[in-house]
């Protein structure tokens, strides 16, 4: 059974590994999610999915003020547990974490090439606002996307 819980420092070497896997091209260094990490909670806010303890997927977000957008960090699903709704799951927790820090959208960038990612930030909502041409490397483009929030 697949379980979710705040992400904590201590995670940190488990998911600058998993980085490695899931985003070869542009991995985040354990530098950098000591960096993220020290916002947490006060901006910042990260959650890991587990499967029997062992982690198998993270996601975190941004909010630097009250009225500022929300900006999706990150979000990554070991292969072999996707479509599960983890991915689904995880920006739910993004956009309720959000929202409770009145941020009025969620803007994100995702790989051009991803065809999964995009189809779910499509169905959740996000619209594609621009291209980032580049971003995560030479030939690698970002569709930049975003979604207004309503606070229920």
């Amino acid at each position: 059974m697949i379980i979710y819980r705040e992400a904590t420092a201590l995670d940190i070497p488990v998911l600058t590994s998993m980085e490695k896997t899931l985003f070869p091209d542009t991995p985040w260094s354990t530098a950098q999610f000591k960096e993220e990490f020290a916002g947490v909670p006060r901006t910042r806010y990260f959650c890991v999915a587990l499967d029997s303890e062992k982690i198998i997927g993270y996601a975190g977000v941004m909010v630097i003020a009250p009225g500022v957008e929300a900006d999706i960090l990150t979000v990554g699903v070991l292969d072999s547990y996707r479509k599960q709704g983890i991915g689904r799951a995880f920006m739910d927790q993004l956009e309720r974490w959000s929202l409770q820090r009145q941020a009025p959208a969620m803007m994100l960038e995702v790989d051009v090439e991803n065809i999964a990612a995009v189809a779910l930030y499509e169905s959740l909502g996000y619209s594609k606002i621009s291209t980032r041409k580049d971003y995560y490397g030479p030939l690698l483009d970002a569709f930049v996307m975003r979604k207004e929030l309503v606070s229920a």
